[in-house]
């Protein structure tokens, strides 16, 4: 059995087979948690508890040279990434800087 809860959040729970046996057997599935956030204006679906710098590793498929991360308006700098963890609905805005005339 799967329960959507709202934002996309997805819950299992445990499962009875075989009810007509004296003693049923229940398996339990384990619960995974997932929360929506917004990179650069696009939806992305991430497990529930997910730093910065594991989120990047996830939306950015190239190095992560020369990028600056705002969430919710605010700049996490370089030295946080590995301990901010992002929250459910959070804004986050990646900016990449380049050189050029």
């Amino acid at each position: 059995m799967q329960l959507v809860l709202p934002k996309g959040k997805v819950r299992t729970t445990h499962i009875v087979l075989f009810p007509f046996l004296l003693q049923a057997i229940s398996i339990v599935f384990p619960i995974f948690l997932i929360m929506e956030i917004t990179v650069n204006h696009q939806p992305h679906q991430l497990k529930d508890t997910c730093s910065v710098e594991q989120m990047l590793s996830i939306v950015l498929s190239g190095a992560v040279k020369g990028i600056a991360v705002a969430i919710n308006q605010t700049i996490v700098s370089k030295s946080n990434w590995s301990s901010h963890l992002l929250k459910e609905g959070d804004q986050v805005m990646l900016i990449k800087a380049t050189q050029g005339g």
